[in-house]
């Protein structure tokens, strides 16, 4: 637990990963917080695989994966029982399951979670997600 933030196991194990790269410089990238019904894909239960390119088309971009347990030290005034995931490339949990960041609030306080993003894992319509707003979309 850091700072009142509950840390999963295998949110742990994530950040003990080769693929967990700590940016040299803080993130000053704009957040896009959405759903994933918010990306206008015709599937209602779309993959990793198309949210992820569809966000691409649409002029967002990854977060690189230190932004999550970051972003979950900044993200205090989180609403109660709202759940984000990050949209970063996947990292192998302990049990060999491809994983990106979760953020949730629940009624026992903040935590910092690992939620499965294997490619062609269905996504909820209402499943919140965090992409960066890349440079040349914000003209």
């Amino acid at each position: 637990s850091e700072g009142g933030i509950d840390v999963s196991e295998n949110a742990e194990f994530m950040m003990r990963s080769g693929d967990f790269v700590t940016s040299e410089t803080p993130h000053d990238i704009p957040l896009v917080r959405l759903k994933v019904r918010d990306l206008g894909l015709p599937d209602d239960y779309p993959t990793t695989d198309k949210i992820f390119k569809r966000a691409i088309e649409l002029g967002l971009e990854l977060c690189p994966p230190d932004l999550g347990p970051n972003y979950r030290l900044q993200y205090k005034d989180q609403p109660m029982n709202e759940g984000l995931s990050i949209g970063m490339k996947p990292i192998t949990d302990s049990r060999g399951s491809l994983d990106v960041f979760y953020l949730v609030h629940f009624v026992d306080g903040l935590r910092l979670l690992d939620a499965w993003a294997f490619p062609r894992y269905e996504w909820r319509p209402r499943h919140g997600l965090v992409f960066g707003l890349s440079p040349r979309t914000e003209a």
